[in-house]
């Protein structure tokens, strides 16, 4: 099975998405799920002591244009947050609660903040409800990630649910486009070389 493509974006009309995460919280080693070879690959060692303060994944479905120094298309993001540390691997059914956008000069980096369904909704129903303290460590963490890669990286300002939403959904549009795309491409002439 496909965790990217086989496993649908939601299956209640929003009121939740699923979630797969590759990075357990508190790990200091980055894996991300490569689709064609359908395995997680491990793709960075954390420097010093950071750790990933929150669970760390991607929502399936969903495509989004990665950095420039990335090349290619990857899945939008999530930060699931959780008491505790989720394996990798898992599907998670979650309620979105926000976003948060890095801006580069060549690209637009999401990370949609969600919790587990199972989180009780009176208590985690909005951004609002994350305690300001863990939305500043989760912003400087990437902020210090990205700086790896770029140092002209511009953070944005924690959006609501309603933002989190649209940019789901984009990204879901831009995941079928490619999906549809192969298939009219495959009824065109060849051309010899």
């Amino acid at each position: 099975m496909n965790l990217l493509h086989d496993i649908p974006l939601t299956t209640d009309n929003f009121e939740n998405i699923n979630c797969i995460v590759e990075v357990p919280k508190d790990t200091g080693t980055k894996y991300q799920y490569d689709d064609k070879l359908e395995i997680f690959e491990l793709t960075d060692c954390l420097v010093s002591s950071l750790k990933y303060p929150i669970n760390y994944g991607f929502i399936p479905q969903t495509l989004t244009q990665g950095p420039q120094w990335f090349k290619r298309e990857y899945p939008l993001d999530v930060l699931v947050f959780n008491h505790d540390a989720i394996d990798r691997g898992t599907l998670v059914r979650c309620r979105i609660l926000g976003v948060l956008e890095f801006e580069g000069s060549s690209s637009i980096d999401n990370k949609i903040l969600a919790v587990p369904s199972w989180s009780p909704p009176d208590k985690y129903s909005k951004i609002e409800d994350i305690e300001e303290a863990h939305l500043k460590i989760y912003k400087h963490f990437f902020r210090i990630c990205k700086l790896v890669h770029s140092s002209d990286i511009q953070v944005g300002a924690w959006q609501s649910a309603r933002e989190a939403l649209s940019v789901i959904k984009e990204s879901h549009q831009r995941w079928q486009f490619k999906r549809e795309r192969p298939s009219r491409d495959s009824n065109s002439p060849k051309q010899a070389h």
